[in-house]
Order: C-alpha cells, then structure tokens, then sequence
C-alpha cells in the first residue's frame, strides 16, 4: 500500500496539510503518545497521535523531529473534538522534514484506518497466492485436456513469459534455453531431470519463482508417469516380439500391436539391427515398434521404409501381413548375421541375401578358406607350382555359362587349350563339368576363395 492510497480512501475524510513525499510505501500505522516516540519505530510507518505528549511538556518540533529521524513517513493529528486543531510548529516541522501530515476527522477512529491499511495489505499478500492458485489451476485445466510434460510448459511459459525446458535424461522437452540454468525435479527416479530456466531461480521475480515451483510437482509427477508408461509399453513390446519369433497365433499378435498403435491394417517389414544403441534406431528409422533383444535390435516399420544412414548392421525382412511377420523377422535376422560376418555396415535385403554370394558371406571366413581348399586344393596348388592359369580358366568357363568358344576368346586361347585345361581341372577335383550338382560345387569353392 503507498502513502497516497490511504489519505485518498473516501470513507476516510482524511484533510491534507503537507502532501510529503505520498508515493512512499506505507509499512505500517501506529499509534504514539509517548514524549519519545522514535524508540517504537522501524521506519515507513504512518504515526497517529493527538498530541497527549504535550502534557509532559514535549516540545511540537523536537517530537516530529524524533519521529522523522526514526524514519516514518506521515503524521496523522487526530481531533478530539470538532475545531481541534494540531499545534502550528507539528505541521511547520513535518514540512521542514519533508513529512507528510493530515488530519483525522473526531468521527474516525485511530483504528479505521489501520483497518484500512490490514485490508489493503491483505490484498497484496493474497495477490501472489491468489495467482499461484490461477496457475496451479491454469496447469490441472491444460492436464485434463492434454497430459504430458510438454502440456505443463506451455502453461509454464506462457504465464511466465519466459523460455523454459526440462532435460531428462537423453530426452528434452522444448528448446533448452541458452546457458540455461537446471534446478533439479525432484522424484522417483528423476536424478537425472531438471527443468531449465533462462537464469537462476534465485534472480527471479517472486511470482515467477512461486509459478516455477507450483509447477515442478506436476512437471515430475507427468516425467514418472511418462516413463512408467513408456517401462509397460516396453515390456509389452518384448512381449510381442517374443509372440512373433515362437509363432503365437497371429489373433494375439494382431491384438498386442493393435493397444501398441502398430497399424495392422497394413503390411509391415521386420528390421533386425546390430551395433546400434535402440535410442538410435528410434531416432534415425522412427519405427512402429523397437525393441532390445540380446544382441539385436528388433523393430516395426512401414513396407517403405527408407534406407537412412544408420549406425551398424541393418537385416531387413520382407513385407508382410501380420501373420508372416515370424518369416519377415527370420529373414531379418539372417541378412544382418550376414552383413556382420562380412564386417560391412548398411542395409541388406531378404532379396538381395538371396544371391549364394551373399549366402556365402555369411559363414565363417575359416569355414570358406577350408571349403575352397578341399574342393580346388590341387587346382591351387597346380596354378602356384606350374603356373597353370587353372582357375582363372574354371571362373571364365563358369561365369561365361560353359560355352566353350567364347570363353576360350575371352581368355585369348585355343578352345582346345581351354579344353585341355578344363580336362585337368576336373582330374584334380574329382568334378564332372558335365553335372550341374559339380558346378555349383565348383562355383560356391570359387567364391569362396579370399
């Protein structure tokens, strides 16, 4: 309450006779009729009093002087009686020292006017937790509509008019303020949340920091809830992966990814991913479903999914309706094995795995020396002794489909040199070049070979 608010109150009647300095802000008002009034002070009070110290002989000007260095604001003289009037030196000395002084009609009581100033004090105290009240109501009103951390922020920041974030974890709701300031959230499992503010908490406004810390019990309570609800999603999740990989009823499945928000209604693609954090896949594919399974990531996408960079080995299955997601995830899980056993981050395709190359490279390097080596062992060691040429032969023979004299032009030889040459190689292997079960045997050893 200022000075002004409460010589202009109409019930009061107050009459003016120094205005002083009535831009002041009012601490408190009190009544003295002590000869010595500054020893009852603490400053910025309005001092009441009808002059009942003159009795003892107390000199006008050396009271107010006393009551001015004690540091009040204004001197009210109450009448007694009608034409009562204050001592001329009281209102001289409240103008020397820059006082405001008034008098109070003998209708108003000395407490009508400490009334007046309690009302209007309430006032104010009950403004910061009337508006703390609005915003507690203001967030449970934008909860029932929508809940959610990102729901209490737009509260936040809206009353506040200031930029605001919270940080949990690797996740951030709303842009982070620059060199924000993190106090703390405080709850079951929020060590590592925090709610961002533009500058410390402490340099704040007040209403602001009542705002910042009513809104804090929601913004933890909707962060616990968040991931209380993301922890049953999750296991959820795993569940149906496991239903999908042991062939449960595809009634079961349709149900568990139908409460997931999978969309059934159209064919989906398995990914298995290796060397890949979930958070990761999550981010960069943005799939239906992810899920941690041992060593893999297992996720649910769309038939289209595009091939993003991404991190590691990425198996991807063929599109299928929810009752072939079992094959869709098999097939995932080989072209990753295989893009791990060749050592060669990306994507790889059930169609493009395949290719017997392809099927190849998924084996043991060990396993493939040892099978290039018991099928064309005399062959290798015929081209590294005599320098035979007998395996370049046998590929072109092989890649260029057995035709004898366009793979005898290609290699710039007599086709009877290629004859004599394929005749050898079939005497070093024990293969018929004349049996196809002998030339995919001859074909995979070539591959094979490092």
């Amino acid at each position: 309450m200022l000075l002004h608010d409460l010589l202009d109150e109409p019930a009061l009647g107050l009459e003016v006779l120094v205005r002083g300095a009535p831009d002041r802000p009012v601490r408190w008002v009190h009544s003295i009729e002590v000869a010595d009034p500054g020893e009852f002070l603490r400053g910025g009070e309005v001092v009441l009093t009808t002059g009942a110290w003159q009795r003892v002989g107390q000199n006008p000007a050396a009271w107010v002087e006393e009551v001015a260095a004690a540091g009040a604001i204004a001197i009210g003289f109450g009448r007694l009686v009608d034409g009562d009037e204050p001592p001329a030196d009281l209102v001289t000395a409240a103008a020397e020292h820059a006082l405001t002084c008034f008098v109070v009609p003998v209708s108003v009581p000395f407490v009508a006017l400490a009334e007046a100033f309690v009302a209007a004090k309430r006032v104010e105290w009950e403004a910061p937790l009337r508006r703390q009240l609005e915003h507690h109501g203001a967030i449970v009103a934008a909860l029932r509509a929508e809940r959610g951390v990102d729901s209490v922020l737009r509260v936040l920041r809206r009353r506040l008019g200031l930029e605001v974030a919270v940080v949990a974890g690797t996740t951030t709701h709303g842009p982070v303020p620059e060199n924000g300031c993190p106090v703390t959230l405080i709850g079951e499992g929020l060590a590592d949340a925090s709610l961002v503010l533009p500058r410390p908490l402490a340099e704040l406004d007040v209403d602001v920091q009542a705002a910042v810390s009513s809104a804090m019990p929601f913004l933890a309570l909707e962060l616990e809830r968040e991931r209380a609800l993301r922890a049953t999603e999750q296991r959820y999740a795993r569940e149906v992966v496991e239903w999908i990989a042991t062939g449960v009823p595809a009634a079961a499945v349709t149900a568990r990814l139908e409460l997931l928000g999978v969309p059934v209604d159209r064919t989906l693609r398995c990914l298995v991913v290796r060397g890949a954090a979930p958070e990761a896949v999550a981010a960069g594919l943005a799939p239906y479903l992810v899920v941690e399974r041992a060593d893999d990531v297992v996720c649910l996408v769309a038939e289209d999914v595009a091939r993003v960079p991404v991190t590691g080995y990425v198996g991807v299955g063929q599109a299928a309706e929810v009752a072939e997601l079992r094959v869709s995830l098999l097939q995932a899980r080989h072209a990753a094995d295989a893009l791990v056993a060749r050592g060669v981050e990306g994507w790889l395709t059930h169609e493009e795995l395949a290719s017997p190359a392809v099927l190849l490279a998924a084996q043991d390097p060990a396993v493939l020396q040892a099978l290039a080596r018991t099928v064309l062992g005399g062959v290798l060691d015929s081209d590294r002794d005599r320098g035979t040429e007998l395996v370049a032969s046998l590929r072109a023979f092989l890649d260029g489909g057995g035709r004898w004299q366009e793979t005898a032009d290609a290699l710039h030889v007599h086709i009877n040199t290629l004859r004599h040459r394929m005749k050898r190689v079939e005497e070093l292997t024990g293969r018929s070049l004349a049996s196809t079960a002998d030339r995919v045997d001859l074909f995979l050893a070539l591959r094979a070979l490092p």
